[in-house]
Order: C-alpha cells, then structure tokens, then sequence
C-alpha cells in the first residue's frame, strides 16, 4: 500500500469516527520490516510537556523498529496558537524516506450531522521539519535498558500499546 493510500484510509476512518461524534486520538500507522503498527497517542494536550514525551517516545519506537516511513491523524483546531477553538479539522501526515505529504480536511459539526470540506493537500515544504526529523535516518543506537523501556511503553498493556497491523 503507497503512503497516499494509506494516508487517504486514515483519513477515511478519521471521519467515522467525527461522525459518529467521538475525538479522533492521535494515531501513528508505522510501517517498519517486520510489518506495520498503529498506536493510539492518547495524551491530554493541555497538560505541558506531554505531547512532547510522546514525540520522543514515538521517535525512539522508529529507531528501534527501523521505521521506513509513517502516516500521522490527528484532530486539530485551525486557530492561532494552541487553544481548543476556530475550525476543526483532521490532519494526516505521511512521512517517508522519499516522500512528504499532509492535508487538513476542515469539518463543521451540525446539531445531527457533519459536513466535511475538500480535503487540502499541503505542498512538501508545508509539512513541519519536525515531522521528518521523527522518521530515522542511518543508524541509531538504542541501549538494551532503552529496548526495555521502550517494550514496556509500547508493549501489551503499555501506555501506548503497538498494534500489528500486518
């Protein structure tokens, strides 16, 4: 499956689960060798500092599973700074060696329904450095006590539990 197919299925699912008016969780569809995860980032953002602990915990399980490349959904607010208010929208990012790719598809929520605008494509130098520095370039070392970490982070029961997809 390409990074714009996968990208385009988050997406799809990103939106049943607005319609069916539940918050879409972050979630990251990582494609590694031995097959592809998906983890489910469920953090509170207003508390600080924890989007960042998952970034660098997300970061590190690519090191570690030699990630080739990942697809980002997330519900964010289209608004100045980092406040909960202006246009919803979802966002999916995809990450690979030779691609960028993200879009932001905008959705106002009715008393009974949902209405989502076309999705927009954002061009390569659009998407945040920060989302490319995620993905591992070459080597990297990770210590036997960060593999024992990282197994009970993303481990079954773990705190953001990796799902086999494949």
């Amino acid at each position: 499956m390409s990074l714009l197919d996968i990208m385009i299925d988050q997406l799809a699912i990103a939106g049943r689960i607005v319609e069916d008016g539940a918050e879409v969780s972050p979630t990251w569809r990582i494609t590694t060798p031995e097959g592809a995860f998906l983890i489910l980032a469920r953090f509170d953002p207003d508390k600080e500092g924890q989007g960042e602990r998952v970034l660098l915990l997300i970061s590190r399980y690519m090191a570690w599973k030699m990630a080739t490349s990942f697809v980002l959904t997330e519900e964010t607010w289209l608004a100045p700074g980092k406040t909960r208010t202006g246009e919803e929208a979802l966002r999916v990012v995809g990450i690979s060696h030779h691609e960028r790719r993200a879009l932001v598809q905008r959705f106002h929520r009715g008393r009974e329904i949902v209405s989502f605008d076309s999705p927009e494509w954002l061009r390569p130098e659009q998407v945040d450095e920060t989302y490319y520095k995620l993905l591992p370039t070459g080597t990297s070392e990770i210590t036997i006590e960060e593999i024992a970490e990282l197994s009970a982070v993303f481990g079954e029961g773990g705190e953001l539990q990796a799902e086999r997809l494949s």
